[in-house]
């Protein structure tokens, strides 16, 4: 199912929740429950074909309000302050898609050609 949140296009299979918003950003708990994350960056001009986080706990989405710019905090733990590692994703013109494959969750930016 896809889901709307400000300017964001969110396509997940696991349960989220706000839970903060301020006037220029929302922030958005994804749980996980310890799975290995896989980020597709297939169409990076870095990377080969994907980043590989093992044994998150949580995702952080923070949205910027105005813009397409998000920010992606990897946590640990089920504390805000467990975060080791995080990345920006510029979501214009496309759907973010978390999913859940065989036990281990695929991020992955979907151009909707627009």
């Amino acid at each position: 199912m896809i889901y709307n949140i400000g300017n964001l296009r969110l396509d997940s299979d696991f349960e989220f929740r706000v839970i903060r918003e301020s006037d220029e950003d929302i922030d958005i708990f994804v749980d996980i429950n310890y799975r290995s994350v896989d980020i597709d960056a297939s169409d990076s001009r870095m990377f080969s074909s994907r980043i590989q986080f093992p044994f998150v706990r949580a995702i952080i989405l923070r949205i910027d309000k105005e813009g397409y710019d998000m920010t992606v905090h990897m946590l640990r733990d089920i504390d805000l302050l467990s975060a080791f590692a995080n990345f920006e994703i510029d979501f214009s013109h496309s759907t973010i898609s978390i999913k859940n494959e065989y036990e281990k969750v695929v991020i992955d930016r979907i151009f909707d050609g627009l």
